[in-house]
């Protein structure tokens, strides 16, 4: 039941029916005490460089932080910390992020493409789906902080986290 196959729906059926991203994103964030989102309406004032070294300062301080680059059009943290090569997938079929140190991993788009110069030219419903999925496909397991790297502006990116 709950699968509102009906030509109309109730509210409870609808309820019940719940997206599988859905209910993985809520699992995610309810596994993550503390979120931080780095922002700023202009560009180059030193938003990555900040969720970086706020990162990597949590990370040496024993706190388990998770570093998500939603920088879809111009993602530096790869370059930043040294990452090269592509994620994996993890024996439940997420993504594993990229281990930067035993406290500290990360996720980013570029970690995901195979020519890192391919532009990414997306609108928005696919840019809210890929930041749903960095959320509730990744398997960031327990994370005292996680650390949100934004583009500049308050388009979808930001709006979406």
């Amino acid at each position: 039941m709950g699968e509102c196959q009906k030509t109309s729906c109730s509210i409870s059926d609808q309820k019940n029916s719940q997206d599988p991203l859905d209910l993985s994103v809520k699992d995610s964030l309810n596994r993550i005490k503390n979120k931080i989102i780095v922002m700023s309406g202009k560009g180059g004032v030193g938003k990555t460089s900040v969720s970086v070294n706020l990162s990597i300062a949590l990370a040496n301080k024993g706190f388990k932080v998770g570093l998500m680059d939603v920088d879809l059009h111009g993602p530096d943290i790869p370059r930043m910390l040294g990452f090269k090569g592509m994620l994996d997938l993890s024996k439940n079929q997420k993504l594993n992020p990229m281990k930067y140190s035993e406290n500290l991993k990360a996720v980013s788009i570029e970690s995901l493409t195979a020519d890192k110069d391919d532009a990414i030219i997306w609108r928005g419903p696919i840019k809210h789906s890929t930041i749903r999925q960095f959320i509730g496909e990744v398997e960031w397991g327990e994370l005292d902080y996680l650390i949100i790297d934004s583009p500049p502006g308050t388009g979808d990116e930001p709006l979406t986290v």
